[in-house]
């Protein structure tokens, strides 16, 4: 006789496991007191280890919302006010600021949908993708360059022992996309978050 399964869920083979998140913004209408509007309301998903999640729907449905909760952060007026995001199996919306800034570029890493925009254009390529690896700890400068290398080989961007030494400007807009995949996966994050 075969063994029923237990309905709960099991927290070890869960990597996020966002519960009845919901997320506001206060808007500022002409001629109006602000006030705050619902964005995301009870939104519930979950995530295994080692599997992909993709969330389909209207421009301006909340997708990219979604995905920056799973780093605790809204951007612009947004904020997080209710639910909970358990990354790891713990709630990351209590962790506080340095808790929080522990977990974003080592356990989740962002993808964002404009390269241009998430890259400073004042420090070469190089610093920007080994600097998450080397503020955690996760390994020294060396091992961390090494690494960015073999990722914008993976990634067949041209030049990859060089391309690094390049400022954003100096690169294409799809080569600057990959060169943003490589700073997501130069800290081996357990989550990237990919938008579009």
């Amino acid at each position: 006789m075969a063994k029923a399964e237990n309905p709960t869920r099991s927290q070890s083979d869960l990597l996020l496991d966002i519960r009845n998140l919901k997320i506001e913004a206060k808007v500022y209408p002409p001629g109006e007191a602000p006030r705050a509007i619902t964005l995301v309301h009870d939104v519930s998903l979950s995530l295994k280890r080692g599997k992909v999640l993709g969330l389909i729907g209207e421009s301006g449905a909340g997708k990219s919302t979604i995905g920056l909760s799973s780093m605790a952060y809204g951007r612009g007026g947004v904020r997080i006010t209710g639910g909970e995001v358990i990354l790891n199996g713990r709630d990351i919306l209590k962790l506080g600021p340095s808790g929080i800034r522990a977990v974003r570029g080592r356990e989740v890493c962002y993808v964002a949908q404009s390269a241009a925009a998430a890259f400073n254009p004042a420090h070469k390529l190089m610093d920007q993708v080994v600097e998450a690896s080397i503020l955690h700890g996760v390994a020294t400068r060396a091992e961390a360059e090494k690494r960015a290398k073999a990722l914008f080989k993976k990634l067949s961007l041209p030049n990859p022992d060089t391309i690094g030494d390049r400022y954003p400007h100096q690169v294409s807009g799809g080569q600057l996309q990959r060169v943003m995949t490589a700073m997501a996966l130069c800290s081996e994050p357990d989550l990237i978050v990919f938008d579009e």
